[in-house]
């Protein structure tokens, strides 16, 4: 079988409109572009696309598959990159500002898209229904470079930017090839998907590949021990936040109105009306990073901040008869405790909601559990359980909480925010963790509607 060259596929009437990058949105006429390492695989799914009727099937000479609507190529890549030029010819000049850690990454990327305005596009954990629009592939929080190119082809707006939240899956497969990013920014490292990644030393590694020739030409970082070591694996020019004098950005001091802090030792004053655990980390990543891109005034940025709001789901309030309703997606021990802690600084009594989910990282459910132990009162719930036992998922997390501390299992999530509602006091808050802006649950293999702030809300109506 015969492989084909660019000038081939030149020559050939193609609609660029109808181009797909999964089997699940192969359609008639439609164009599928697809490769994979394993020709074995790479064959199974092309068998599996033309029962569908696409017009073509784009793919690399690994494939034997003999059909005349197979179109074989010598160079994939180059061919992939002709396809995506044509898709969005813009998107190779545009401006890319990446956000790695392990928490913080949506408010973080929120607060710099509003940060640098309308011309930039924000790809990332909040945004499924953006990306469920044209593809019927799992929504990830850092698409495969194509989604990305598709989201940018079509955007009405011309847009200079894109703000990506990076994840250290998508680090380690390569997700986003040779996209180059202006300018980076890591927020921390804690416990989480050590399933995939097997060690924190290996998910660090993982992370630490934003940050290197080639693909970032800076970044800025939250002052720690972690990021320390990113610094030593890194190979480019980097800016520190911290408390320290030697810190690139100093914070002096902040509360719920402003912040004050000094920028290469220009002391900088910022109104702000935001709330949330690490809230002031995450705006002065996001400001720094807009303000070392080079792109931005820093009055202009300190103008736009007074109007930054949290992400929808990032320590989302609901106040109704002066009862105290927070969602939040905090689902790692540290993010758990953090947001805990953060609430216990507002209210008398906290009550926390929390589950962990299904065929996921199961090492941190019993430090999720000790991590909740600060509240007041604990509700173990289903989170996404997908295809794992929920009542196993729980018996992990009460593994990390005392017998004599006030806990309640109840599996029904609804149940268990109503109950929640029900008990709440003056000035008591209840905590609903780990699910945040979602509107969904992974229940075996089904996506089951289901939102926090919605059900919350009903709740509270009911109680009043």
């Amino acid at each position: 079988m015969k492989s084909l060259k660019l000038d081939d596929l030149k020559s050939i009437e193609i609609d660029y409109s109808k181009i797909v990058n999964h089997t699940q949105d192969v359609s008639v006429d439609s164009i599928l572009c697809i490769d994979h390492h394993d020709r074995e695989k790479l064959d199974h799914y092309i068998e599996l696309s033309l029962k569908q009727n696409p017009k073509y099937i784009i793919t690399s000479s690994r494939s034997e598959v003999l059909n005349d609507r197979v179109l074989r190529f010598e160079e994939y890549q180059t061919i992939f990159d002709h396809v995506l030029q044509e898709i969005a010819p813009n998107y190779k000049k545009l401006d890319y500002f990446g956000i790695t850690g392990t928490n913080g990454k949506t408010t973080t990327a929120f607060y710099l898209n509003q940060l640098i305005g309308v011309d930039n596009l924000f790809v990332g954990t909040i945004d499924e229904e953006k990306k469920y629009s044209f593809t019927k592939e799992k929504v990830l929080t850092t698409p495969k470079l194509f989604n990305i190119v598709k989201l940018i082809s079509l955007q009405k707006n011309n847009i200079k930017s894109v703000s990506l939240e990076v994840s250290s899956h998508a680090l380690q497969q390569n997700r986003l090839g040779n996209l180059k990013f202006l300018i980076s920014g890591f927020t921390n490292l804690s416990q989480d998907h050590l399933d995939y990644h097997g060690s924190l030393k290996n998910y660090l590694h993982a992370k630490s590949k934003l940050f290197q020739k080639g693909v970032s030409e800076k970044f800025v970082y939250i002052d720690s021990e972690d990021s320390k070591k990113i610094v030593e694996i890194s190979n480019i020019e980097s800016f520190s936040i911290g408390t320290k004098e030697e810190n690139n950005v100093k914070l002096i001091n902040y509360n719920d109105d402003k912040v004050n802090f000094s920028l290469d030792g220009t002391e900088v004053e910022c109104e702000l009306n935001l709330s949330g655990p690490k809230y002031i980390d995450n705006f002065l990543l996001a400001f720094s990073m807009s303000y070392y891109s080079g792109l931005y005034n820093l009055s202009d940025l300190i103008a736009n901040a007074k109007n930054l709001t949290n992400p929808p789901g990032r320590f989302e309030t609901i106040n109704h008869n002066n009862k105290n309703v927070v969602v939040d997606y905090a689902h790692t021990p540290v993010a758990i405790e953090e947001t805990i802690n953060y609430a216990k600084g507002k209210y008398k009594n906290v009550i926390v909601i929390l589950g962990a989910g299904g065929e996921r990282d199961k090492s941190k459910r019993k430090k999720m559990g000790k991590a909740a132990t600060s509240a007041d009162h604990i509700i173990i719930t289903n989170d996404n359980p997908r295809n794992e036992d929920p009542i196993d998922i729980s018996k992990n997390i009460l593994e990390g909480i005392p017998l004599n501390k006030n806990t309640d299992v109840i599996l029904d999530r609804k149940e268990a925010i109503y109950k929640g509602v029900e008990s709440l006091k003056e000035n008591e808050v209840l905590l609903i963790l780990g699910k945040g802006h979602e509107k969904f649950q992974e229940v075996e293999n089904d996506l089951l509607p289901f939102d926090d702030i919605k059900i919350a809300r009903e709740a509270l109506e009911l109680r009043s």
